[in-house]
């Protein structure tokens, strides 16, 4: 933040809901703040003027090097937590979450995702692995584990061939 920088008090984000045989796409990150390790799926801030749709475009293209096709907004989440840095006194965040598909290859180096940000962590989370997983925030982990409870399988697609892109 620079130095004459007000922080911001309430933070607008837009994320994906990306599935591929059975594993969900997060990103492993630390909270600074408290040093509690959590999982977040990919996205990131709108940009005034900015559409949702645009936003995760942009933020996979920056974080992933790679394409998406955004679908319909299927959850909305309000969080109020701590802040993970130091000097934040609370952050307060409104997500919106999109289902989306991958529309090109992520790159790897044969056991990990690669990311041109270096603070970026991404992997594949198994879905049978997400009721003990520390995905934030809890709400869209409790979404997730009961829409995959709905079609009693391990391997729910998050994409539907009739939706078309938002």
């Amino acid at each position: 933040m620079k130095e004459n920088e007000k922080p911001k008090d309430r933070d607008l984000i837009a994320r994906a809901i990306v599935v591929q045989e059975g594993a969900v796409l997060v990103n492993r990150s630390r909270n600074a703040k408290t040093g509690e390790e959590y999982f977040a799926l990919p996205g990131g801030h709108i940009d005034p003027g900015e559409s949702s749709v645009d936003a995760l475009e942009r933020e996979f293209e920056e974080e992933l090097d790679a394409r998406i096709a955004v679908y319909d907004l299927c959850f909305v989440s309000e969080s109020i937590y701590a802040g993970r840095r130091a000097e934040e006194t609370q952050r307060h965040e409104l997500v919106l979450y999109f289902h989306g598909d991958l529309t090109s290859e992520l790159k790897s180096n044969g056991k990990e995702i690669q990311s041109p940000e270096k603070d970026k962590n991404f992997q594949w989370l198994p879905l049978e692995n997400l009721p003990d997983s520390n995905l934030l925030p809890e709400s869209i982990k409790n979404y997730l584990i009961s829409i995959i409870a709905e079609t009693e399988t391990q391997n729910y697609d998050f994409s539907d061939s009739t939706q078309t892109p938002a």
